[in-house]
């Protein structure tokens, strides 16, 4: 269909021709790719494909709703948010759905930037098959649907909603029993009593004993009164507050909590929580995810990804209040002080231990997925490397896969490395390695002409052992000689240091550098908020996620670190890509 200038004025910009051909096809091959179950139909039907207008293309519903329901008010709409450039419109009849395709179809939509791409629109024969949509749930999740009728769901919306002890917070009201809770702290304390909890609830909890999903009574109630487009964020219950399950129960109306991997906050996990259903957060998706609900008044069911708009909803949180310390296996994640065993190392041993669990035994479990990651090489290391006099020795500490043995610049090299399966790794490739730890290396005084470190030295957990290791590199090099270390940086910025200017929790010594945080932290984000941190490295293919220990340099950190070093000279700190390429000379 053809449309004027004014026209096309007035709703937005039209490709068409040759060009909207190809890009039909491109739609097509998307959808084969993704989702081969939905068929393409050559004849008019109820339901349209339209691509460019996911979330992924930075369409959101409201934008969809505002361009499709002006030309067919009772459309419905199947959403990805993510993974998908193309989203489903279902239109309230065939002769409806024509009419929609012809005005939309190659059409940059006024409500979308100028930059967007246009919808394409195929008629399609059916829509995804809700059993095979992806979805995912934290392990141990439990879900329970229709666990109460809809008689005891409304007296307990009703008393919970009217009770007289309703507090109005920022995004939803809430009324507690048994114990305060404390927003500040995210804990209750015993001491600070709340409304005794009502027989109605007591009633709940003998059932839930009953049922075995609890052993002993809960103290803390906390009833939630959602109104439409309103949510929590994402937050953990604290591990040394409350036991073990967090039990919720959902009244009135649906909704969608999103848990996100406290190691990977990026992999979400979105859970449909029907009215009446019962959830129980325990074990893993207690301890190591954190839970929240979106400020927003839609929410996109993941079993079937159709939209499905939120009404007032009420929850009900039953908790028990912790009295002994935490013991769950997900320590990293704890905040439990466990007698320092997750503390930042204050000695040797409390180093070396924290090494061998968190970079030692990790890389022993990742070696293989790490080969198929580390191909390329740094800019400046790479000059280093160009820097030596053909056919000098030079030694490459912490090897990892061999990436910079290989043989191909006229220099004799040889790697070592703690990790057993990268020096298997490295020696396929034909490279001379050697087990050994980095602040024991196994060859003689002055044996080398250069040597080399990429990203070790972080992986060393105290001030004392990273100048060891330093010592260690310049003891078996000749003198006049360079070595070559990295270090990841604590500003991952593109402004150098803007980030560590701001910073005010660390005082810089004459011979160290004092960091005020104590306890390790899994690092999740782009920014660091401290020094010593464990970061995830995730297979995906096998969902598998580990943590190493890092300990990330802040400015002006290398220089403290090489100064303190006997007959080391330092020639240079530079900065790439988020490291410090450091550069010393052994005097």
């Amino acid at each position: 269909m053809y449309f004027n200038e004014e026209k096309n004025k007035a709703i937005g910009m039209r490709f068409e021709g040759g060009k909207l051909a190809k890009k039909v096809h491109k739609s097509v091959e998307q959808l084969k790719r993704h989702d081969p179950d939905v068929q393409v139909s050559s004849e008019p039907t109820r339901f349209l494909l339209v691509s460019n207008s996911s979330i992924l293309c930075g369409v959101s519903l409201e934008e969809l709703e505002a361009i499709f329901l002006p030309l067919d008010k009772s459309a419905e709409f199947i959403v990805y948010p993510n993974k998908r450039s193309y989203s489903f419109v279902q239109c309230s009849s065939v002769e409806t759905a024509v009419e929609v395709r012809n005005e939309l179809h190659g059409l940059i939509p006024l409500a979308l930037k100028s930059s967007h791409q246009p919808f394409i629109i195929s008629y399609v024969k059916n829509l995804p098959d809700a059993k095979k949509c992806e979805t995912y749930r934290p392990a141990d999740l439990g879900i329970f649907e229709d666990y109460i009728s809809t008689d005891f769901e409304k007296e307990l919306a009703d008393m919970l909603a009217s009770h007289p002890s309703v507090k109005s917070l920022k995004h939803r009201a809430v009324v507690h029993f048994g114990h305060v809770f404390d927003y500040s702290t995210n804990s209750a304390s015993e001491w600070k009593e709340a409304e005794p909890i009502p027989p109605i609830i007591e009633t709940l909890i003998d059932r839930l004993i009953c049922d075995k999903y609890i052993t002993e009574r809960p103290d803390q109630i906390t009833a939630n009164v959602y109104e439409r487009g309103h949510g929590i964020p994402s937050h953990y219950d604290t591990h040394s507050a409350f036991e073990d399950p967090i039990v919720s129960l959902s009244l009135l109306s649906d909704v969608v909590m999103e848990f996100k991997d406290g190691a990977n906050s990026a992999r979400i996990a979105p859970v449909l929580l029907k009215a009446r259903s019962l959830c129980l957060i325990r074990g893993e998706s207690r301890y190591r995810w954190k839970h929240g609900i979106v400020n927003r008044k839609y929410d996109v069911d993941p079993r079937t990804n159709r939209v499905v708009p939120r009404q007032t909803r009420v929850s009900l949180t039953l908790r028990k209040i912790r009295r002994k310390p935490c013991e769950c296996q997900w320590k990293e994640f704890c905040d439990w002080d466990r007698e320092g065993e997750m503390s930042v190392p204050s000695n040797e041993n409390l180093a070396l231990k924290l090494e061998n669990s968190y970079v030692s035994d990790v890389y022993e479990n990742i070696a293989s997925h790490f080969d198929e990651t580390r191909h390329s090489s740094w800019k400046a290391v790479k000059e280093f490397i160009n820097s030596i006099p053909r056919g000098s020795v030079m030694y490459d500490v912490g090897c990892g896969n061999g990436k910079y043995l290989i043989p191909k610049d006229g220099l004799l090299k040889i790697g070592c490395d703690m990790c057993q399966g990268l020096c298997e790794i490295a020696s396929r490739k034909d490279c001379s390695v050697a087990r050994c730890d980095a602040l024991f290396l196994p060859f003689r005084d002055e044996s080398a002409d250069a040597a080399i470190s990429i990203a070790v030295l972080h992986h060393i957990a105290t001030f004392e052992r990273r100048k060891r290791m330093i010592s260690e590199m310049l003891r078996v090099v000749k003198r006049g000689s360079k070595i070559c270390l990295t270090v990841w940086s604590m500003d991952q910025s593109q402004s150098e240091y803007s980030k560590m200017r701001e910073n005010k929790d660390d005082i810089v010594q004459e011979n160290n550098i004092v960091d005020t945080v104590n306890r390790l932290k899994v690092h999740d984000g782009k920014d660091f908020e401290q020094q010593d941190v464990l970061v995830p490295w995730t297979i995906d293919k096998k969902s598998e996620t580990f943590l190493r220990y890092y300990h990330v340099f802040r400015e002006g950190e290398a220089e403290i670190l090489i100064g303190s070093v006997e007959n080391c000279e330092l020639v240079s700190v530079e900065k790439e890509q988020g490291n410090y390429i450091i550069i010393a000379k052994k005097m």
